[in-house]
């Protein structure tokens, strides 16, 4: 894990921040009690982090009137902090605007801490998909996290994308049989399509994170459904993570555990379970968990690290 404060906090509240696609998540430690709280990431965020420097003025407003007091300690995991150069452009953009230590990490990092463990290698499956770990100077190893058109497939939206692709191919070898799949009928209902044809100009004038994202929950019923398509899309999906997984640890990513978070990962059971025996197939001394915490309690335990406040476990049983 990497050491991502260097300053001595003062005293004072605790907090952690996992911001994520659609939703930020807040928990704190103010005089020894929990604050928690939950509110849709574009009440703070416009576009990209990064696209409106007044976005870090928001947060931090955000955090201050949540906590009601001076943090000395606050870490915030971030999706869209992919890389070493952001990381330290987002904590200085954010330490000059809020008191006490401040730290930004992209959001992989708190899955860890959230479950106590020390080194691990995180999967993100959600409103984006990605693989990070860490090397032994504690710099991150990643793989995916490119964005929802055209990487991050096992996200929401590139489950959809795959689906529709899928769908189409299938037509391509079998000819309109195809669509007799149940994957097709809830495809042409969600588009309001007439056919393949249609399907592939709707799917595609549609394209936005939230439309395509949205549907993946149809991927995984028409599965259940007894949709072969939907399941050879959802196996797919496991793979890509498996193969990111052992990129990662072949460049150097440490620990055996592998700790899966993300709305998609921890709602549907089938694709933990075909990631699960993918990655038993790849290396039977990895350990599979699927995050048991939300990812805010690995950003409260980073604070909490750097203080001599006891820990958030302690505080919440």
């Amino acid at each position: 894990m990497p050491d991502i404060l260097d300053r001595e906090p003062a005293s004072g509240a605790l907090v952690g921040v996992d911001v994520g696609g659609t939703k930020t998540h807040l928990r704190a430690i103010v005089d020894g009690a929990l604050v928690d709280r939950i509110v849709p990431s574009d009440l703070w965020r416009q576009d990209a982090i990064f696209d409106d420097v007044q976005n870090f003025d928001r947060l931090a407003q955000l955090v201050t009137e949540t906590v009601g007091a001076a943090p000395a300690v606050t870490v915030v995991g971030a999706h869209g902090i992919d890389s070493t150069r952001q990381r330290h452009q987002a904590t200085a953009l954010l330490g000059e605007r809020m008191p006490g230590v401040v730290a930004v990490v992209n959001d992989a990092v708190l899955l860890a801490p959230a479950m106590g463990l020390e080194a691990a290698v995180c999967v993100i499956a959600g409103t984006g998909s990605a693989v990070v770990g860490f090397d032994d100077t504690g710099e991150p190893v990643t793989a995916d996290g490119y964005g929802w058109l055209i990487a991050d497939d096992a996200s929401a939206p590139g489950i959809s994308r795959r689906a529709a692709v899928a769908l189409l191919r299938a037509v391509d070898r079998r000819g309109t049989e195809a669509m007799t799949d149940p994957l097709a009928a809830r495809l042409l209902a969600a588009f309001n399509a007439l056919d393949h044809v249609d399907l592939a100009l709707r799917f595609q004038a549609d394209a936005s994170e939230a439309s395509w994202g949205g549907f993946a929950p149809e991927v995984f019923a028409a599965a259940a459904a007894g949709s072969a398509i939907a399941h050879e899309v959802v196996a797919a999906s496991a793979a890509h993570l498996a193969d990111a997984v052992s990129a990662v640890r072949a460049r150097g990513a440490r620990g055996a555990d592998v700790i899966a978070a993300g709305g998609v990962i921890t709602a549907q059971p089938l694709l933990a379970d075909l990631l699960r025996a993918d990655l038993q197939r790849t290396d039977g001394t990895l350990r599979f968990h699927v995050l048991d915490e939300p990812p805010v309690a690995g950003a409260l335990a980073l604070a909490v690290a750097h203080s001599d406040a006891p820990s958030p476990r302690k505080v919440l049983s």
